[in-house]
């Protein structure tokens, strides 16, 4: 924009997405508490940037608010009056300001930052280099079963050592610097787009785009989760869709009218509902399979019974032998902050896509920007429905979202 300040920038991206980035690399073990608050590397990059990103925002620095903007500041809102309604008003301004911190900050990461196509482009780049950079670690540690980067900054500190899990396929399952081989997986999937997009620029021929794809499809393959796996496959499904009907004016009308076909024939054919089909279709085990239904079934009754406010940091009605876990991250948003919660943060996923969906005529770097952005929030929404998004991956989310704002406005 005229008269506005050159940016900082870091291997071609903004200074605050790089720290932002950095920030959710770095192991939990390296968070400082503070007075019963975990700061996380990435949370306090989101607090030092939060009130200059607002600013920046009202000031109208970085385009004009939208309707995508308030929609996110009403769903934090709702968020901590749920808190405030179940927990008071201490939990409201604790809990709710850091998930307002999280989600609203993260959004403005990506809103804020990322506001033209080569901004998206050097992103995107970045992100691949980290994911096959990654490698370095996670390879070794799926063959040894050391932990290099959690265990490392674990012993450092004192903290807790990564939980036992069992292997898979014969290979112990990467934590990379997460809390979680799920974390990692959905991570590296998410950069499957951006690399064949963004870096390959959707061509055979760009070998060393194409191995920066395969470097993103292995590092999926070593957190050996049902989850990241289903990410990558969603991607690779749309992508291979655009790619053999690129010419198909309707292609998108025509492939969600098939989804639409498939879920009322399953509904309508099968004894079981499309979500226990889809769950028993695209988990590891029988017993993951079975947990993820009674999750759904214990959780949407939870939602029946408080649907305006859901139940806050409350614990949730189960039999005794469940775990409190609840791997499904669109359920966890209605159950402890009710339906319009979840309906907001829809409403910004759905719209900002279909928005950037409408623009016509744009370049051919454009048009793969949006293919790589949106396949990847498709990947991991679909995802989200057997995978919590927690930590670092929830700011993931809401960084993405925000980051193709910019398709709908510049």
């Amino acid at each position: 924009m005229a008269g506005q300040r050159p940016q900082r920038r870091v291997f071609g991206v903004p200074l605050v997405v790089a720290l932002f980035f950095v920030g959710m690399l770095l192991p939990t073990a390296l968070s400082v508490n503070l007075g019963g608050l975990r700061l996380s590397a990435y949370r306090v990059v989101l607090i030092l940037c939060f009130l200059p990103m607002l600013v920046r925002l009202l000031l109208g620095r970085s385009g004009q608010m939208n309707i995508f903007d308030a929609m996110i500041g009403l769903h934090c809102a709702w968020v901590v009056a749920a808190l405030i309604k179940w927990g008071g008003l201490a939990q409201g301004i604790e809990s709710g300001g850091i998930y307002v911190v999280e989600c609203a900050g993260a959004y403005l990461v990506g809103r804020l930052y990322i506001r033209s196509c080569e901004d998206f482009v050097a992103m995107a780049r970045a992100y691949v280099a980290l994911v096959v950079g990654m490698l370095i670690f996670t390879i070794p540690e799926a063959i040894t079963a050391v932990h290099i980067l959690h265990d490392g900054a674990s012993s450092v500190l004192g903290g807790p050592a990564a939980p036992y899990i069992d292997k898979r396929m014969g290979l112990e399952r990467a934590f990379g610097p997460f809390d979680h081989p799920i974390l990692y997986g959905v991570f590296s999937a998410a950069a499957f787009s951006m690399a064949y997009f963004v870096v390959a620029e959707r061509r055979f021929s760009n070998y060393r785009g194409i191995a920066m794809v395969a470097g993103v499809s292995l590092a999926t393959f070593l957190s050996g989760s049902g989850g990241p796996y289903l990410v990558l496959l969603m991607q690779g499904f749309v992508a291979t869709w655009e790619r053999v009907f690129s010419q198909f004016q309707g292609r998108w009308t025509v492939l969600f009218t098939l989804f639409g076909m498939a879920y009322l024939a399953i509904d309508l054919l099968s004894t079981k509902t499309p979500f226990h089909v889809f769950v028993n279709n695209f988990t590891f085990s029988k017993i993951s399979a079975y947990n993820r239904i009674r999750i759904f079934d214990y959780g949407t009754a939870e939602v029946a019974r408080h649907p305006a406010f859901g139940i806050g940091l409350g614990d949730w009605e189960r039999p005794s032998w469940m775990s409190d876990s609840m791997d499904n991250f669109w359920l966890v948003i209605a159950v402890r902050y009710g339906l319009p919660a979840l309906v907001l943060l829809l409403a910004v996923l759905i719209g900002l896509v279909v928005a950037a969906g409408r623009r016509k005529g744009l370049p051919d770097d454009w048009r793969r920007a949006r293919h790589a952005w949106a396949f990847t929030l498709f990947g991991i929404s679909v995802a989200a429905s057997t995978v919590h998004l927690w930590n670092a991956l929830f700011v993931l989310f809401l960084f993405l979202l925000g980051a193709g704002a910019w398709l709908t406005d510049v």
